[in-house]
């Protein structure tokens, strides 16, 4: 199926016009608001047009007013409620030992459903570990890989590998926060799980190495997933370590049967908090700049 405008629906209004991103609606030689057939190859599929149409006169190849459309609801939440959502979130690394019903993941995955992308969501994908079990037969390898990381740092030619295939940003990250943790033996399972915190759940997000903006479109998801979570009572935190290891050891990646082509970017640990937080942390750690 092509985009379409229904001439018999449209009102003229050319509000698809103004707010289609690559700019391929227009009007054509009849005067009519149109498709630009020379431009529909770049269509992004996002239904901005399909959106802000008052008539539902447009037809997108990828997209059906009843099947992913939806009213908008009348009541929006203000910035008080918001602010007061926000500040109520923790990163949660202290779980009761209960499984995460399945009616709470469904909940989660319907959240996603309105999260933002930069490009090809299609080719986002999400594992979904509801089974400690699994979860704790991937820590031994885990823990050793921590281990090679230390030695790796250790070593000036393999950081200089490191620095070179993985990018400055990466290594600095390894080098300055998860190698000075794992030197002091922190991960070591002998002090407990101090990995995955003994996490009932765990979602992992992950796609095709080459695929178009899959780190951002990886990084959206979790951070939408991450406030649903909190939003419906659980808790849950971001682990880079499991995707680390996922990508760089075999077993790991066999165990939460990541395809061999993908890359893992972030995952998420969550459950049911143990403990209730008693204050909000407020802190801004970001510079600001104004040009006015």
């Amino acid at each position: 199926m092509k985009n379409y405008i229904h001439q018999d629906l449209c009102k003229k209004c050319k509000l698809c016009i103004e707010v289609c991103p690559v700019n391929m609606i227009g009007i054509d030689s009849r005067g009519q608001v149109n498709f630009l057939p020379e431009r529909e190859e770049i269509c992004l599929k996002c239904g901005q047009c399909m959106a802000v149409c008052p008539s539902d006169a447009i037809t997108n190849a990828k997209s059906y007013y009843k099947s992913i459309f939806t009213e908008l609801p009348e009541s929006k939440i203000d910035y008080s409620s918001f602010i007061n959502f926000l500040s109520t979130r923790r990163s949660v690394r202290n779980f009761r030992n209960e499984k995460v019903d399945h009616e709470s993941i469904n909940k989660i995955i319907n959240a996603l459903k309105y999260v933002p992308y930069g490009a090809a969501p299609e080719k986002m994908k999400i594992t979904i570990i509801n089974n400690r079990a699994i979860i704790e037969k991937a820590l031994p390898y885990t823990e050793k890989f921590l281990d090679d990381v230390v030695r790796w740092v250790d070593n000036p030619l393999m950081s200089a590998i490191i620095r070179h295939k993985k990018g400055q940003e990466t290594f600095n990250t390894i080098k300055n926060h998860l190698y000075p943790i794992s030197k002091l033996k922190n991960y070591k399972l002998e002090y407990g799980d101090r990995i995955t915190r003994g996490a009932p759940a765990m979602m992992i997000f992950h796609a095709h190495k080459r695929a178009e903006e899959h780190t951002n479109n990886a990084m959206i998801n979790a951070t939408y997933a991450m406030l649903a979570i909190h939003s419906i009572g659980m808790g849950a935190t971001m682990n880079g370590i499991i995707p680390a290891a996922i990508n760089k050891v075999k077993a790991v990646r066999n165990i939460f049967e990541i395809p061999n082509e993908d890359e893992a970017v972030i995952s998420i640990i969550f459950g049911y908090p143990k403990y209730k937080y008693q204050k909000a942390i407020s802190r801004f750690n970001t510079k600001v700049y104004y040009r006015e």
